[in-house]
């Protein structure tokens, strides 16, 4: 898997990239495992937060009423642009 260093080094402190490049093959794998089971366990534990779980459902909440708001507004104009090419056909048929 080849990855550009540059971003990372870029996000990363300097003492961590100096110590990386000190590990072996052996060490930096084992740093793999263990940075991906940290990433794991966050992830769960974000996905099981209660305050976050409720945020998100007052954001979807806040969302539901602009988006129905929304859809009505494009229904409106839909059906006054109907309203509009029937009057036109009208004129037309004279």
């Amino acid at each position: 898997m080849a990855h550009s260093t540059g971003k990372a080094k870029s996000i990363l402190s300097e003492s961590f990239v100096e110590n990386i490049s000190k590990l072996n093959e052996d060490d930096l794998n084992s740093l793999v495992v263990k940075e991906l089971q940290k990433t794991k366990a966050l992830k769960e534990e974000m996905a099981n937060d209660e305050r976050l779980i409720a945020a998100q459902q007052i954001c979807s909440d806040l969302k539901a009423g602009y988006t129905s708001v929304i859809k009505l507004g494009n229904e409106k104009v839909k059906y006054i642009m109907e309203k509009i090419a029937e009057l036109q056909g009208e004129g037309q048929e004279d």
